[in-house]
């Protein structure tokens, strides 16, 4: 009687087409869950899940410890996940987070459950299908929300750089080599060592030394050619 009234509990969570699917014995409910080092995570996760009325198969509990800045496409559990799943098929998540590093990351993995007829349920979401079709779909909402997220970041580096090379800060990475450095390089670079050598002896690349080269050969150039006032 426990286990009706679970499976009755489980049906009213979803709405009534998807219930159906449930029901049946050619349907799979796939948990996963992104524990990101949390011990408590799992029964957490299971709990609320089971209080939200879904009746959990252990069997089909798939359970990731990964950073929440690990991609989507690294998480084994939850591609193993991916590939369990068949048409019809319903995946229970508690967190969005669960299913990508980001938004855009997110939406990729609703995008390939979606394209292989599962249905996807996130607790903090609501009862709502996340790969639900037709306008105003979840995954089509959250495709906006990450191109908002990708211009607002990109905005956000273009004042910084403008705003820096008002101030003339140095923008990209910190320099491999000091100034003294530099000049020992240049100096050893006139008196015809070579790239590898000075790169051995600096502690640094070759790549680095050969952009010190062509740089200093540039701002050469520009000053042999640069007028001369009278």
């Amino acid at each position: 009687m426990q286990q009706a009234a679970a499976a009755g509990s489980a049906s009213a969570a979803l709405p009534a087409d998807h219930a159906k699917h449930y029901r049946s014995a050619l349907v799979t409910l796939i948990v996963y869950i992104n524990t990101a080092g949390n011990q408590d995570g799992r029964d957490n996760d299971l709990f609320q899940i089971d209080a939200a009325g879904f009746l959990v198969d252990m069997g089909c509990v798939l359970v990731d410890n990964c950073s929440h800045a690990v991609n989507a496409t690294s998480r084994p559990a939850l591609q193993r996940a991916i590939r369990r799943i068949k048409p019809g098929d319903t995946l229970v998540v508690a967190h969005l987070g669960y299913l990508g590093s980001s938004i855009s990351d997110s939406v990729s993995t609703l995008t390939a459950l979606a394209g292989k007829g599962a249905h996807v349920f996130c607790l903090e979401a609501g009862k709502a299908d996340l790969c639900a079709s037709g306008e105003g779909s979840p995954i089509r909402m959250l495709q906006l929300s990450a191109e908002l997220e990708r211009d607002a970041k990109r905005a956000r580096a273009l004042d910084a750089a403008a705003i820096a090379k008002k101030d003339g800060t140095h923008q990209g990475r910190p320099a491999s080599l000091s100034d003294s450095q530099r000049q020992q390089a240049l100096k050893a670079l006139a008196a015809g060592s070579t790239v590898t050598a000075i790169a051995r002896v600096l502690s640094t690349s070759r790549q680095t030394i050969i952009r010190l080269r062509d740089a200093a050969s540039r701002d050469s150039a520009e000053a042999h050619s640069s007028p001369v006032n009278h």
